[in-house]
């Protein structure tokens, strides 16, 4: 009799029912296996066909310069290669590139392209698409058990949807000071080479101070001040609310608080203080700014 191999790989299938399934089941935080790099690799390559099926200098040629703008891009710029200026390069070789990313490259340079990929294959005017995309990517993530998510285009290791959510809502915040701070907490927390915990939360509590200032028009205002406008003006916050509330902020204001930095150094802030801020100051932008409209308070 031949011997028999294991063949088939079926997330939630009848083996993996049965205790008897060979897919991964652990978190994957610093590599990616062979199956999730197949997925994404025939995800990102199909959707390639399709995005280009019609570039062609006869055709559409504004797709026949794309494709081709494109490839030079990730040679020069992900690659760090040379390119022929002489000749066209078409989509074919920007999926022959892909696989070979995808099936040799270590895991964090994998997202590097995936997020370069995303930001530089969709113009201004295709922003569905590009959500479409990170939306794509995050369910094979959530699928195959991978420990990070694009958030506001970068891939972080955030993967609660909820909290995804509360980060996105406050990195699109109407008023521009506040969603920039949060946007350059998400850069800090997502940079797989050069962590840097520390500003994480120095820029997410400033995008909590820059909230304040515009609820109470003054921009020295703190987070206690912000709230007793809002109670002024009708809004009914429940003391544990408040409380909570205030004792977080104290929490980076205090002497040798992140906020300020003084006798603070990056080993002292860990992974899991840096996500819990920027996820808990997301949720304190979301609820100023949406309770601020209701009392009254003038949108950007």
């Amino acid at each position: 009799m031949a011997e028999r191999k294991s063949m088939i790989h079926v997330r939630g299938g009848f083996s993996e029912a049965h205790g008897m399934g060979s897919c991964n089941t652990q978190m994957q935080t610093d590599e990616l296996d062979d199956r999730t790099r197949n997925i994404l690799f025939n995800c990102i390559s199909e959707s390639l066909k399709e995005q280009f099926k019609n570039a062609s200098a006869f055709g559409d040629k504004y797709l026949y310069d794309k494709e081709n703008d494109l490839c030079k891009d990730i040679i020069t710029f992900v690659l760090s290669k040379r390119i022929d200026s002489s000749k066209h390069y078409s989509v074919a070789r920007i999926i022959a590139i892909t696989e070979d990313i995808l099936t040799n490259a270590f895991f964090n340079e994998v997202f590097d392209f995936i997020e370069f990929l995303a930001m530089h294959r969709y113009d201004k005017y295709e922003i569905e698409k590009r959500k479409g995309f990170y939306e794509t990517i995050n369910s094979i993530f959530e699928m195959e058990y991978v420990g990070y998510r694009f958030v506001d285009g970068r891939i972080t290791p955030i993967t609660d949807k909820n909290e995804i959510d509360s980060i996105e809502e406050a990195c699109n915040n109407e008023f521009e000071g506040t969603r920039a701070h949060i946007k350059k907490a998400v850069g800090f927390i997502a940079d797989r080479e050069h962590k840097d915990y520390k500003n994480c939360i120095k820029e997410s509590i400033s995008a909590v101070e820059s909230i304040c200032s515009i609820v109470v028009g003054n921009e020295k205002a703190t987070l206690g001040q912000a709230l007793k406008r809002l109670e002024d003006n009708g809004l009914v916050i429940h003391s544990a609310l408040k409380n909570a509330f205030s004792n977080l902020y104290g929490y980076t204001s205090d002497e040798g608080g992140v906020r300020h930095a003084n006798g603070m150094f990056e080993s002292d802030v860990t992974f899991e203080e840096a996500k819990f801020m920027l996820v808990s100051c997301s949720a304190f932008v979301n609820y100023l700014t949406a309770n601020y409209g209701k009392v009254g308070g003038k949108h950007a």
